[in-house]
């Protein structure tokens, strides 16, 4: 039986951790390819502030599609109206 020490039991919860984050990485790229753009991040983080205290100004309004407007709009909870305002920003 091959026993594992301290030292190589940490470096595999390292490489485990490291391929996780490389993973939800690259499904994050591959899922919202705007994701890596500034136009896209700039788009998202926007929309956040702008909306973050429940008053929202017209240009950002006018700025998103109508068809992500209803989706937002008929969201269950705050995680899918992410996941749509995310899909607007990152998926042009």
């Amino acid at each position: 039986m091959i026993l594992m020490g301290k030292k190589s039991f940490k470096n595999s919860k390292i490489k485990d951790l490291l391929l996780v984050f490389i993973g939800f990485l690259l499904g994050s790229i591959l899922i919202w390819p705007g994701l890596t753009s500034i136009k896209g991040r700039k788009c998202f983080i926007n929309i956040l502030k702008d909306g973050g205290d429940g008053n929202i100004k017209l240009s950002t309004i006018l700025s998103i599609d109508p068809k992500y407007l209803i989706k937002i709009k008929n969201a269950r909870n705050k995680y899918y109206k992410l996941l749509y305002v995310g899909d607007h920003c990152f998926r042009k």
